[in-house]
């Protein structure tokens, strides 16, 4: 027995038994401070006052019987009760433990004597008990916070969009969340009966290159992707769960990346282009350069032997082959959105009902135009040439996609794209926008067309008939615009191209008309430019060509000395934009220092990207684009001097 002093409450109504229990105690050594009372009530007093270590009590009191205050033990306060009785018998000793007694005994000397054992027993059994209730309780509320954990476990896997799927032995499905039974019967999830490729594969043997089956048999992680028969696509990936090195279940989480996958494509066809476009703004500069004077010094050739038929059938050809080069570096810079552009207010559907009688030339008769304008369709900022370029290469597009006689449709209308419209459209933004539309029922294209039409140099057509640029140049024009372009089509049923191009809020007035008329000719005096000494010469020779007076160099610095001395007589600046000591922006601010109101027309062959960094092309600047002819050139210098 423990050294320690016990607290004993003996509840006794008969002296001689309560001093044959004091004597035992005395007699035997325990270290012991008993208490005696005699009734139920002194012993409750007692009990909430100071509950003792342990109460032996008789069965039958004077104010009635022991059981009246038991309770089941142990609870909390409560202490063990050794019951006592001098008739004992089986029907009393099951009323006495149902009733919360740790034992019961039946009065005589020996008992009396052996007390002390009894209690240390009775204290030992207590101690057992109340160690195995708190070792109940502590797993009861175990099990309850493992079962909150549980169901706040699964309610989170139930959230989650990805299939979760927990599976056995053979594949077999143990557990599956909300999302990878949504849309399966009762039958199909029973865990005891269902296979992952059976249940969601509809399949009667393991998919190919499983990742659940490779982690069950190698123990690793493993990932596949699968494509379902409806197109979609599914990132599988499988986690072994192991117990002692052994795998004893699979986790898998399936992932449909359908929409991931085509945002992907989208993105590495939009870096594909756009690298295409950085090597075409690349090398536009320098080989612009080199046509302009190379279409120069032809056209001024062919001035010199118009007699002479055959010299002036190979200068026409080089001519020729230095317009078409012109033309393609311009659908180049087109594509990558690098061309110089002069945007202006346009009312679209006047634009179009202009060009009809050209597209109609264009297409020619077996196929019948049709043009339907939409109602008060908004105004848009862009450079009329590039609507007009956008028709162009559309009708040529659907023309030859027609086999004889045919349609072709244009509409117009306004647009408001939304959020779920531009999450589905990498790049376009929401807002209000006018919506073009270019349909025919030729002969469609496949999937795999589609999927390439605005990639530059793809063609369908035969070798000669086509570069494989009027899509791409459209693409680059609609994208300079921060619009949006899209192509339906399949096979035997047309094909209908809608573009998107942003719209203005305001109505504004149109700008002036574009100038016109026949080539003029000047005898003002020019102040001319360029650094570099090739372009310089053959822009002198076509502007003298012209009637033109001519003052030239190289350097920009030499070009404010010049100007300072002969600035009566200079009626224009000719400068180009990119000039390693000053740009041609920085040029004029000088000179026009020195004479305010002084006229200017820019060139350049760099791209729009560069001249838009160096700030020089704002809207309404006078510029032209290299190369350019004879014609050009001398034209635009007239518009420039008339203006008033």
């Amino acid at each position: 027995m423990d050294t320690e002093q016990l607290d004993i409450l003996v509840v006794e109504d008969d002296a001689a038994h309560a001093e044959a229990i004091r004597r035992a105690f005395s007699a035997n050594g325990v270290k012991v401070a008993l208490t005696l009372v005699a009734t139920l009530r002194e012993f409750r007093d007692r009990a909430a006052r100071n509950p003792p270590d342990l109460a032996i009590m008789d069965l039958n009191l004077p104010d009635g019987r022991a059981v009246e205050v038991m309770t089941s033990p142990p609870e909390n306060g409560a202490f063990p009760i050794l019951l006592m009785t001098s008739y004992g018998n089986e029907r009393v000793a099951v009323e006495a433990i149902k009733s919360g007694a740790i034992d019961y005994i039946v009065k005589s000397p020996e008992t009396f004597a052996g007390m002390p054992r009894t209690v240390e027993r009775a204290l030992r059994e207590w101690r057992l008990l109340v160690d195995r209730k708190r070792a109940e309780q502590e797993i009861r509320e175990s099990e309850a916070r493992f079962h909150t954990l549980s169901n706040q476990f699964n309610a989170l896997l139930d959230s989650l969009p990805d299939r979760i799927i927990l599976h056995g032995p053979g594949q077999r499905v143990i557990w599956a969340n909300r999302a990878a039974t949504a849309e399966m019967t009762a039958d199909e999830i029973k865990a005891d009966e269902s296979h992952c490729y059976t249940v969601w594969h509809k399949q009667k043997v393991p998919c190919d290159s499983c990742p659940v089956m490779k982690s069950l048999q190698s123990g690793e992680a493993g990932i596949a992707f699968v494509t379902t028969v409806e197109g979609k696509i599914w990132e599988l990936r499988s986690i072994p769960v192991k117990e002692n090195g052994l795998v004893v279940s699979v986790i898998e989480i399936a992932r449909d990346i359908t929409e991931h996958r085509k945002l992907e494509d989208q993105l590495r066809q939009a870096q594909k282009m756009d690298a295409v476009g950085r090597l075409a703004g690349g090398v536009a500069h320098d080989f612009n350069n080199m046509l302009n004077v190379m279409m120069g010094y032809s056209e001024l050739a062919l001035k010199r032997v118009e007699s002479d038929k055959k010299t002036s059938s190979y200068l026409h050809g080089v001519l020729d082959a230095g317009r078409r080069s012109a033309d393609l570096t311009r659908q180049l810079l087109a594509f990558s959105r690098k061309q110089v552009v002069e945007p202006r207010i346009l009312d679209i559907n006047q634009r179009i009902a202009d060009q009809m009688n050209l597209l109609g030339k264009l297409i020619g008769e077996d196929i019948r135009v049709s043009f339907v304008p939409g109602f008060d369709v908004g105004q848009i900022m862009m450079d009329p040439s590039q609507v007009d370029q956008i028709l162009a290469n559309l009708m040529v597009n659907a023309r030859d996609a027609i086999d004889g006689t045919g349609d072709i449709t244009i509409t117009t209308s306004n647009i408001a794209l939304d959020d779920a419209y531009c999450r589905n459209h990498p790049g376009v933004l929401p807002g209000e926008y006018v919506r073009l539309a270019v349909s025919d029922n030729g002969s469609g294209m496949d999937a795999a067309t589609l999927e390439q039409i605005f990639e530059p140099f793809y063609t369908t057509k035969d070798k000669g008939k086509g570069t494989g640029l009027g899509l791409a140049t459209i693409y680059g024009i609609v994208k300079q615009n921060n619009g949006e372009i899209h192509a339906s089509s399949a096979q035997g049923s047309g094909t209908t191209f809608v573009i998107h191009l942003p719209r203005l809020s305001i109505v504004q007035d149109n700008a002036p008309a574009e100038p016109g008329g026949g080539i003029k000719r000047g005898s003002e005096t020019v102040l001319l430019v360029e650094d570099d000494e090739s372009n310089l010469e053959i822009t002198r020779l076509l502007l003298e060509e012209s009637g033109y007076t001519v003052i030239s160099t190289t350097s920009p610095f030499d070009a404010c000395t010049l100007f300072e001395q002969r600035s009566d007589e200079i009626a224009l600046l000719l400068s180009d934009v990119i000039m390693p000591e000053l740009n041609g922006k920085q040029l004029y601010e000088r000179i026009s220092a020195v004479r305010p109101g002084l006229k200017v027309l820019f060139m350049s062959g760099y791209t729009d990207d560069v001249i838009s960094h160096r700030g020089i092309l704002s809207e309404g600047t006078n510029f032209i684009h290299k190369p350019f002819t004879i014609t050009k050139l001398a034209e635009k210098v007239r518009v420039v001097l008339d203006e008033q």
